[in-house]
């Protein structure tokens, strides 16, 4: 499949510190055709789904911008440039919640290839204590919350829960068997 697809161009439209978008120029064999997409990078990411040695899961509340909506969602965000991914998961989960644990790789998952060209690290944080303050950036406002399993389960089915990252992480935490 991919034998019938021609890089021809691309062109950087804009970039700025969180992305760089880019249109690229396609050649497709089967139809003779050229198109242009669009493709934006961003840094890889990580998204942790972390659990106190109680058996709580632990999410942050914060606001979100883009949406005007204040979300539930696990601790998680964008690895900084050079750091492996089991790093940066640990230092988002200490920064958002406080909360340090053993860390496992569940998946890593393309959030949206059919424009975006990052990963997205899942874990699962287990047997997490609290080691320290929060650590936030300075935009961030963020409140970290312990639910049960049957709670977070119902915050997902009525939509408390609704990004798409943390969860389709649950979802692989899930398929693994946890």
């Amino acid at each position: 499949m991919k034998q019938h697809w021609t890089l021809k161009d691309r062109r950087e439209k804009f970039k700025d510190v969180v992305l760089k978008i880019e249109h690229r120029d396609y050649h497709f064999s089967k139809n003779g055709q050229t198109g242009t997409f669009t493709v934006v990078s961003m840094k890889d990411w990580a998204v942790i789904i972390p659990i106190t040695k109680e058996g709580k899961f632990i999410l942050v509340k914060q606001f979100r911008i883009a949406t005007g909506e204040v979300t539930y969602e696990f601790p998680g965000g964008a690895l900084e440039a050079g750091e492996d991914a089991d790093t940066g998961a640990l230092r988002e989960l200490t920064e958002e919640t406080g909360f340090a644990g053993g860390l496992t790789l569940l998946s890593k998952i393309r959030p949206n290839p059919a424009f975006m060209d990052n990963f997205c690290y899942a874990y699962v944080a287990s047997d997490c204590e609290k080691v320290k303050e929060l650590n936030l950036d300075p935009f961030e406002d963020i409140e970290p919350v312990e639910v049960t399993r049957q709670e977070l389960d119902a915050m997902i089915a009525d939509g408390r829960i609704a990004h798409s990252i943390p969860l389709a992480a649950y979802g692989v935490f899930r398929a693994k068997g946890y």
